[in-house]
């Protein structure tokens, strides 16, 4: 027996506009998706050729730039302080720049952070965040060190009033910062770090990309502030560099090269070093000069020295020395164009009115025309 139907004139008509407007809808967005597609081909043909065709790293973190990986990078304690001063300085770098681009972020901590502080910190991301708790080997002695030297050499030091000079943990920080960092399983797929200190700021915005700055242009080092070392803190540290120097000639720049970067370091009259460096707690660089034979042995040659311990030898002059052996001046960067605080006091403010009028602050605050500043050497 065949059923028949019969559909009512209104229900009938309801059908064919539901009908009509459902085909209509799937044809917008068949158009839109033919369209986007387009675009992003477009898009993409402008790009170089690039090495990463992955969308996540070795750590499985999301990178959004697919000519190379690349992250944030910074050390932080568990404390309620420190937590405060990372989650505002990650609130600034997303607002800044970040938000429109999430870079990764990869904190590391000598100590355990509960899941409170891992939740806290991620909640101000837009972006991946990998947390990485360090080993008495990376932050800790060298098997080198005298233990019972390097705490008399602390307690001299106190009694002298040298910044730092009694802490054992400034020094376990300088160590890593400056070498065994670079050996950390966290780093080695990584292309590029922008190195940030918590508690810091950026203080204009960043509408460019820095990372594809320092691809597009080679660079491989670069700054924003460059100061004077405290003399009492590095009294055999250039005398060690020097050892390194003549024991690896092959290895480093010679000081008649005119495109090295002798002449910012040493002092006309005296021909020794001037204590001038490049401040490191703002810092993109290339990995790959931190992961090279030649760094990791200059690395090596200064913690067999027991420097770090015995003196209290800072990351950034380490670093800096190191540029000057290993690169020239065209392979470092000094950025200008990005406004940029510590300690709320050494700022640096773009010079440019176009920038410094987006940004909370004034050129003539810039550190750069303090007397402690080296920067005209550069």
């Amino acid at each position: 027996m065949t059923i028949q139907y019969t559909l009512k004139p209104r229900a009938g008509l309801r059908i064919i506009l539901l009908s009509t407007v459902l085909s209509f809808f799937i044809f917008i967005v068949l158009k839109s998706a033919d369209s986007l597609a387009d675009r992003t081909a477009q898009v993409t043909s402008f790009w170089p050729k690039y090495r990463h065709r992955e969308p996540l790293d070795t750590n499985g973190h999301l990178q959004p730039n697919p000519h190379f990986h690349a992250s944030f990078v910074t050390l932080t304690k568990g404390d309620h302080g420190s937590l405060s001063n990372l989650r505002a300085t990650i609130r600034n770098l997303e607002d800044t720049f970040n938000r429109n681009r999430r870079y990764p972020y990869i904190i590391f901590s000598p100590e355990p952070l509960s899941n409170e502080f891992r939740e806290l910190v991620q909640s101000v991301a837009s972006s991946d965040v990998g947390f990485y708790e360090l080993n008495s080997t990376m932050y800790g002695y060298d098997s080198y060190t005298n233990l019972t030297k390097a705490a008399e050499a602390r307690a001299q030091m106190a009694k002298d009033n040298v910044i730092f000079g009694d802490s054992e943990d400034y020094r376990f920080a300088s160590r890593f910062m400056a070498g065994t960092i670079f050996s950390h399983p966290a780093l080695q797929g990584l292309d590029y770090y922008w190195r940030f200190e918590i508690g810091t700021e950026y203080i204009c915005p960043i509408d460019f990309d820095p990372f594809q700055y320092m691809y597009d242009n080679k660079k491989t080092y670069s700054f924003s502030m460059a100061l004077y070392e405290y003399p009492d803190t590095i009294p055999s540290l250039f005398d060690t560099v020097q050892e390194f120097a003549a024991i690896h000639p092959k290895l480093v720049k010679k000081r008649s090269d005119k495109k090295s970067l002798w002449y910012f370091v040493m002092d006309e009259d005296s021909e020794d070093y001037n204590r001038c460096h490049f401040w490191s707690n703002f810092q993109i660089a290339d990995l790959n000069f931190f992961r090279s034979k030649e760094y990791q042995a200059y690395f090596d040659h200064l913690e067999r020295s027991g420097g770090f311990f015995y003196e209290r030898w800072g990351d950034p002059v380490v670093q800096t020395l190191g540029a000057v052996l290993f690169l020239e001046k065209k392979d470092v960067h000094f950025w200008e164009n990005i406004g940029y605080r510590v300690a709320n006091y050494f700022t640096h403010c773009p010079a440019d009115r176009e920038l410094y009028k987006k940004c909370s602050c004034r050129p003539e605050q810039n550190f750069d025309n303090d007397a402690n500043s080296c920067l005209m050497n550069f």
